[in-house]
């Protein structure tokens, strides 16, 4: 769209002229394209644009993946160990704005008098309003988890603090609180479910997580309450509880075929963003952290199938897992996961640790934005860490991931008793590939309990000690981060261009941080 690039100079604050003669604007019209995008079109591109740069190498398979000790880098540890680059803070925060301005656009045109009617055959008119309400909900709550205090739209309130994607009048957005962030954000999910009418689709194409059921849209609605509302569940106990429970009164997900998930393609150009990181490169491998959870040598859970799911064995080649041509193994013993945050991975031969999985590393991957068993475990939690929900969650993870039924019944028949170390627990193994959610638990929870800290001394297999060069040979090493830091960190810094670009705003929210603008400082929400 031709403005897009402009309202986001406008979204970072920057003092730009706006104002175009008639004659000007003439040139800025593309003769060739129609004036009135369809909001199918739009809301088509939005959704792969976020999930394409959210969950691609950079953003997630630098950040979050290692983070949670999902993956490991095998060249560069130097992320894994909390020294990330600039450009991720830059490319969440502003590419989040330029997708927002996309869905508001939708909203726009829906409401319009003049383009409405129009945008009725693309589907029920307060459907696809409803649907950008809960994906921009998605997005702001994923951006202020990250940051903290961001600027902030939304469609339903006229706070003055909410003034992002005012591009017209706003030339420096303030940074709305969190709280108040988190609050609206569970009043547009709460409107957007109650505005869909499930007699009529929300779009008749273009929609590559429901393709167009009103239904499951209201489901995964109800269902981004259960999440928003748990994260509170430590600061405002009341607000959390009701409203999990006005959401299970209105309808959550039910079963896996409620998931929310990002549809891809087969053909390279619009193929799953791990599938395009692994082209050319071959980058990261599941960590010794997860894969020695997943064998039952740490924790108390004991051999767990999804393992031969998760990761293909240590001696199958990258080719092989993405040619999906090599025999899986279900002996654990053919499984070791690449050293976390190890200084002289790259000296080590692929032979050494284990690949992710054919399941994951394939080009239409699914890239899952909410899943039925995070549904059950965020239920169990809510019931004071009840025994049937987290069941049902880790079965409910187990056979999306393709586990045999008697496998499922056989692992969950010697699960430990539910509390909150091993409910969430499971949670952190059921959200693999859902890294960014997980990091955030984490923060909130100081659960997973299995992952390796700084200071932490971390043992390599035998095979690793052998591939070694002699005159580096170790067994064991200490984690040791590039960064003052005894923990994960607890959000990014804001980036750097701000500064420049809405530095008093900018500011002003620092101001409120704990530790300033720095990864120790915590969020609202994050009292552990």
């Amino acid at each position: 769209m031709k403005n897009k690039h402009i309202a986001l100079t406008v979204l970072l604050g920057t003092a730009i002229f706006t104002s175009c003669s008639d004659d000007i604007e003439k040139y800025n019209e593309n003769p060739n394209s129609p004036e009135v995008v369809p909001t199918s079109t739009i809301f088509n591109s939005a959704t792969k644009e976020y999930t394409d740069f959210m969950r691609n190498g950079f953003n997630e398979g630098r950040l979050t993946l290692p983070w949670l000790q999902y993956w490991g880098q095998t060249s560069y540890a130097d992320e894994d160990r909390y020294d990330y680059r600039e450009t991720t803070a830059e490319s969440i925060y502003q590419n989040t704005f330029l997708v927002a301005t996309d869905l508001k656009k939708i909203l726009d045109l829906n409401t319009n008098e003049a383009t409405r009617d129009q945008q009725a055959a693309n589907g029920n008119n307060d459907n696809q309003i409803a649907a950008s309400r809960i994906m921009l909900s998605y997005m702001f709550h994923k951006l202020t988890d990250t940051f903290g205090d961001v600027p902030y739209y939304s469609y339903g309130s006229d706070d003055a603090d909410f003034q992002a994607l005012r591009v017209d009048n706003v030339l420096s957005p303030a940074f709305a609180p969190q709280e108040k962030i988190y609050a609206d954000i569970l009043s547009e999910l709460r409107a957007a479910s109650d505005m869909i009418n499930t007699s009529e689709p929300v779009f008749t194409s273009g929609d590559n997580i429901f393709n167009g059921d009103a239904v499951k849209w209201k489901k995964f609605a109800n269902s981004l309450i259960l999440r928003v509302a748990n994260r509170l569940r430590e600061v405002d106990p009341g607000t959390a509880n009701a409203a999990i429970d006005q959401a299970l009164a209105a309808g959550v997900m039910t079963s896996n075929a409620d998931n929310a998930v990002q549809a891809y393609e087969a053909a390279d150009a619009t193929a799953s963003p791990f599938w395009v990181a692994f082209i050319t490169r071959t980058d990261f491998a599941v960590t010794n952290t997860f894969v020695r959870a997943l064998k039952g040598e740490t924790g108390n859970f004991g051999l767990d199938p999804r393992l031969f799911e998760y990761a293909a064995p240590s001696t199958v080649s990258i080719g092989d897992v993405k040619g999906n041509s090599y025999e899986r193994s279900e002996d654990p013993a053919d499984y070791q996961g690449v050293p976390y945050a190890f200084a002289q991975t790259q000296r080590l031969p692929f032979s050494t640790y284990t690949f992710p999985s054919s399941n994951v590393i394939k080009p239409d991957y699914g890239e899952v934005l909410m899943e039925y068993a995070e549904v059950q475990f965020i239920i169990s939690e809510h019931n004071g860490f009840s025994q049937a929900e987290y069941e049902e969650g880790v079965r409910a993870s187990m056979d999306k991931w393709g586990v045999a039924s008697d496998d499922i019944d056989a692992f969950v028949a010697t699960l430990p008793a539910a509390n909150e170390e091993n409910v969430l627990n499971q949670k952190w193994v059921a959200l693999y590939m859902q890294a960014h959610e997980a990091w955030a638990e984490y923060r909130r929870t100081g659960f997973p309990s299995l992952l390796k800290l700084p200071g932490d001394t971390i043992e390599l297999d035998a095979n690793q000690v052998a591939g070694l060069p002699e005159e580096s040979r170790i067994s064991s090493y200490i984690f040791e981060p590039r960064i003052d830091i005894d923990d994960l960190p607890k959000r990014l810094r804001y980036p750097q261009i701000l500064q420049t670009l809405n530095g008093e705003n900018r500011a002003a929210a620092v101001s409120g941080l704990s530790d300033g603008d720095t990864v120790n400082s915590s969020l609202f929400w994050d009292v552990d």
